[in-house]
């Protein structure tokens, strides 16, 4: 988990506002079958540089998270930019849930309202890599992002 405070790299500050600039991404799971399985989620960033996104508890991605917290993301803005995250998903307890929702709320508007509230799960992405690409450039400019 990316951790905004005084000390802090300028790419872990960059990588808060792509996120939330970007505001979904596809997040990949394994499936426990040998074949990874990918969903698209909106993200969000918290001032503290927590990536958060919400599923239903009865869905693919939340089974196989629930497994294996591995998990890769990637945020894409306008085609042209790309930030792949690895790193482990936690599932929120209820302490962590309404400051969570409060910020998937105000980066998406209703996100938080579903058809299923008793089955809402609220994660977060503790991210251990991270590759940013320009495909604005040519030939594409790559970095790993210091975390």
């Amino acid at each position: 988990m990316v951790e905004l405070g005084k000390n802090i790299s300028e790419d872990s500050r960059w990588l808060v506002d792509f996120v939330r600039r970007a505001g979904a991404g596809v997040i990949a799971s394994n499936s426990g079958t040998g074949y990874p399985e990918s969903a698209y989620v909106h993200v969000a960033a918290s001032d503290a540089g927590r990536i958060i996104f919400g599923t239903n508890a009865l869905s693919r991605k939340f089974t196989n998270i629930t497994s294996d917290p591995r998990v890769s993301l990637v945020v894409v803005t306008d085609g042209a930019e790309e930030v792949q995250l690895e790193g482990e998903a936690t599932v929120l307890d209820e302490t962590q849930v309404a400051a969570a929702a409060e910020v998937l709320s105000a980066q998406h508007p209703g996100s938080a309202e579903t058809s299923d509230p008793e089955n809402m799960r609220l994660l977060e992405v503790t991210v251990r890599w991270a590759s940013y690409t320009d495909a604005r450039e040519v030939p594409p400019a790559q970095r790993e992002l210091e975390l």
